[in-house]
């Protein structure tokens, strides 16, 4: 009886793999959807468009840029080994969408790979996979970069239209390149010490909140943006990127304008402002751009017969704008 049990016990342990076993392959057994086709895509794309920052450098030396990179994912060697041909459009629209300004077609020229473009602004590139390619490229070549305006940032469009051969055209279908010249002293600047004092008339000083030291933390870190080859200008007050009074409590109006000039054979720092003409370097204190370090020691004051504002601060380079 108990040799009958065991033997019933073991039919049913044996039933029960069978029946997760079967299971187990039905699980295996599912769609393969897209893996079998091949996906065509703008590499790092999207839709709607992404935005590719190309910041280059204020010179009138030629400047090559890659400007997209595409790309057909093969399932297979088969795939692979068919020749395809793919059009994009150069996408004016979605420059303009992205806010950016159009470049016209006379500041730069195009190099594709395997390719061509009909048209002119807003035409097509037509690019052709030959087998065992699965990467193509295109270029943009810039003569000279101070036609650009510096304080403005240009687009240039590319959405993949179509692609023959079986190709899928992927959701990273579309890029906005931005192209903008920037000189050796535009990004981002922490602020490393220093110090703003307010008077309420000549000798006196406020003694308010928004006077005293300088510091990052907390006061949040500052945008210097390319007006010339050696020229940044700072955001006016309200904008991303301003000049702080002590603390980061608000942003130092009534010098909006505010620019450094740098003298590239001395270094030296002359400061301006277009909206307030009395705010000049101040005199006995050191104006100067460290290149090694990629610090400005700045010391400038305005409003010297009135109100005056005196402001001393060391920034200190961070990171690319």
């Amino acid at each position: 009886m108990k040799y009958l049990k065991l033997t019933k016990i073991f039919a049913t342990i044996a039933m029960f793999s069978l029946i997760f076993t079967a299971c187990k392959k039905a699980n295996i057994a599912t769609p393969m959807g897209d893996a079998g086709q091949t996906l065509v895509k703008l590499l790092n794309g999207g839709t709607p468009a992404s935005i590719a920052k190309k910041p280059i450098d204020f010179v009138a030396t030629p400047t090559r840029l890659l400007a997209v990179e595409l790309r057909r994912d093969i399932p297979n060697e088969t795939e692979l080994n068919k020749t395809m041909v793919v059009t994009l459009r150069d996408d004016t629209g979605a420059v303009t969408r992205a806010g950016y300004l159009q470049m016209p077609v006379t500041w730069f020229s195009f190099q594709i790979d395997g390719g061509v473009k009909t048209g002119g602004q807003g035409g097509t590139y037509t690019v052709t996979f030959k087998p065992g390619e699965f990467s193509k490229s295109i270029y943009i070549t810039i003569p000279n970069a101070t036609l650009l305006n510096p304080s403005a940032l240009y687009g240039l469009g590319f959405t993949i239209l179509t692609a023959d051969a079986g190709g899928k055209i992927s959701t990273q279908r579309s890029v906005v390149v931005e192209v903008g010249a920037k000189n050796i002293y535009d990004g981002i600047y922490s602020y490393v010490s220093g110090l703003v004092t307010r008077y309420t008339a000549p000798g006196v000083p406020a003694g308010d909140a928004l006077s005293g030291p300088l510091s990052s933390p907390p006061n949040p870190d500052v945008f210097l943006v390319t007006t010339g080859g050696n020229s940044v200008n700072f955001p006016v007050a309200g904008s991303p990127g301003q000049l702080t009074w002590s603390g980061g409590t608000s942003g130092v109006a009534g010098i909006d304008g505010l620019r450094l000039t740098v003298d590239p054979a001395t270094n030296l720092v002359t400061v301006t402002s277009a909206g307030n003409g009395t705010l000049t370097n101040w005199v006995g204190f050191v104006n100067k751009w460290d290149p090694a370090t990629k610090t400005f020691t700045l010391n400038f004051r305005w409003n010297p017969t009135a109100n005056v504002r005196e402001y001393s601060v060391i920034l200190k380079y961070k990171a690319p704008r």
